[in-house]
């Protein structure tokens, strides 16, 4: 290989460095003369930016082993890249669905924190969910001594955690917001944090202030949030002349030397946040985030819903109503037959209808000779999948819940087992929490699997056989006695007997999130505001689908 020499590209000190050293993974020579293997680098290293790095991942290393030891299973890859995040020192929001370890995380990595003897404060809506924090910091190894709970009922007992705050007699501090509102002087004389964890930051910032409070927690004085305000009113501002761009261009340099004082790390956690304040905008200034409607989906969707007493009168009752433009998604576990009979159905009734797989030229679509087009609500389905029509398609209707029914005695599904096993996941994590490393085992190998073609399993015997034991496995798991009592007593997942076979039952989120989604489409003019509708056929499946997709709604 010809040598060649790249000037200020060193990854440790930012020196020159030749390419052979860069090949080697290493530093330039005078970070490191002499070479050494990979796996020693950290050791030997000097200080610079790759030491920096070795630093955190061995953080991370320490943080995954508490996790592991205090939950029983490993973080999930999201959990670590938060992890890495916080030992980087970079302020962030956590904007995902309920159920994938928000809150576990933060009680983990305040725990951790104060192990390091550092301090954190988590500030939660309310005093019901005190309660529950506590009882998981403590789980999670929090000594008594380290924590301070503000939930005193007592004029006494209240006026003896103010001065305990005050005095900064803790590791780990848990407050509500209102406490944080009324008592901001005595948390802010505490000192500075390490670690800032809002748990449900909608309800924190139903008072826009609260914004200025953890600001100011964070080192932040009134002058620099008062000049960072300034600089998002001038960016809101509308027809901006060149004099306002030179301005912005002015502040906004000023107000980038103000983030590189912030104390500490603020984490931010919501499943469904729509903030409408602007003075939100102040942690994309301050700390580099933006708290706002995660943008998973693409959709503008009126989700709508309805427990009728007869499900076909409903149907043909609503279609009537809307008119044209709609697609109307039979629930999955009703199958080929099912769209063929509301087909049927709806041309008995009037409203021309025809199913996803008798249309051949969509026109008669757009042009409203054919009123409603049926498919199934599945992703894997052409209507739900492929269509994108923003200027024929109004509305969605769902008859029935869109749901996966797994037959447990048969199911050869690999994506069909791994939703049955994340769908019960929550309840073992409750209830059955010795079960749960071996349940997080089988969904880690079911979904290396599920990229594997049907037909390629079918080519490889031994890959077939691991696969097929893995299957028995956890077959035998869903129907023992523990884990069909767990299911009797959910309001969100049912198990039935059919003869021999048990059938299990849950929503399809992905299902109904793809198809209701074909109502909401960007165009030139932004994004088509679309109505859904479901029509509810089971109740368990309902609530399992609700808490799903509630993080996407008002």
């Amino acid at each position: 290989m010809v040598k060649s020499l790249f000037r200020s590209l060193c990854p440790n000190c930012g020196g020159d460095i030749d390419s052979l050293r860069l090949f080697a993974g290493l530093p330039c020579e005078k970070c490191l003369p002499a070479r050494v293997r990979r796996e020693e680098l950290c050791r030997v290293l000097p200080e610079g930016e790759l030491k920096k790095k070795c630093v955190i991942e061995e953080k991370v290393k320490q943080w995954e082993a508490h996790f592991e030891s205090t939950v029983g299973s490993k973080p999930w890859s999201l959990q670590r890249s938060w992890a890495r995040k916080v030992f980087l020192g970079r302020s962030f929001a956590l904007l995902a669905p309920t159920g994938v370890g928000k809150t576990t995380f933060g009680v983990i990595t305040a725990v951790f924190t104060a192990k390091a003897e550092g301090r954190s404060y988590i500030i939660v809506p309310t005093r019901l969910l005190l309660e529950q924090i506590t009882s998981r910091l403590k789980e999670a190894g929090a000594e008594e001594d380290w924590l301070l709970v503000a939930d005193a009922k007592t004029p006494k007992g209240k006026k003896e955690q103010k001065e305990r705050i005050e005095r900064g007699e803790f590791r780990i501090l848990l407050t509500t917001s209102m406490f944080l509102y009324k008592n901001f002087e005595q948390v802010i004389n505490s000192g500075a944090f390490d670690f800032i964890f809002i748990d449900d930051v909608d309800a924190f910032l139903k008072t826009a202030r609260n914004i200025d409070k953890v600001l100011k927690l964070m080192g932040f004085k009134d002058h620099q949030i008062l000049r960072a305000q300034e600089l998002i009113s001038l960016k809101d501002k509308r027809n901006k002349t060149k004099e306002d761009w030179e301005k912005i261009r002015g502040v906004s340099s000023e107000v980038q030397t103000y983030s590189r004082s912030a104390k500490g790390v603020l984490v931010v956690s919501s499943a469904t946040s729509n903030p409408r304040s602007s003075r939100v905008k102040l942690f994309r200034e301050l700390l580099g985030f933006e708290v706002g409607r995660p943008q998973i989906f693409m959709r503008n969707v009126i989700d709508l819903y309805e427990k009728p007493e007869n499900l076909t009168s409903a149907l043909i009752e609503r279609v009537k109503q809307m008119g044209s433009g709609g697609l109307v998604f039979v629930s999955s576990d009703r199958g080929r037959e099912g769209v063929s009979e509301v087909v049927g159905l709806l041309n008995e009734k009037g409203i021309k209808a025809k199913s996803y797989d008798e249309i051949k030229d969509f026109s008669e679509f757009e042009q409203g000779k054919v009123q409603v087009l049926v498919g199934i609500s599945s992703f894997r389905n052409p209507l739900a999948r492929g269509l994108d029509m923003p200027h024929a398609v109004r509305y969605a209707l769902f008859y029935g819940v869109p749901k996966i029914v797994v037959k447990l005695n048969i199911e050869n599904s690999v994506s069909h087992l791994l939703w049955a096993l994340l769908s019960l996941r929550p309840l073992i994590v409750r209830e059955l929490k010795d079960q749960v490393r071996k349940v997080d085992g089988w969904i880690q190998k079911l979904r290396r699997y599920s990229f594997i073609s049907e037909e390629f399993i079918m080519r490889t015997p031994n890959l077939k056989e691991r696969i097929e034991e893995l299957r028995n496995e956890i077959r035998e798991f869903l129907i023992s006695r523990d884990v069909r009592n767990l299911i009797d007593s959910s309001k969100e997942i049912t198990l039935k007997r059919e003869g021999k076979d048990y059938l299990l039952t849950v929503a399809d989120v992905t299902g109904y999130l793809q198809a209701s989604g074909r109502t909401s489409r960007m165009y030139a003019g932004g994004i088509t505001r679309g109505l859904s509708l479901i029509l509810v056929d089971d109740d368990r499946a309902f609530t399992n689908l609700t808490r799903k997709v509630r993080w996407f709604n008002e």
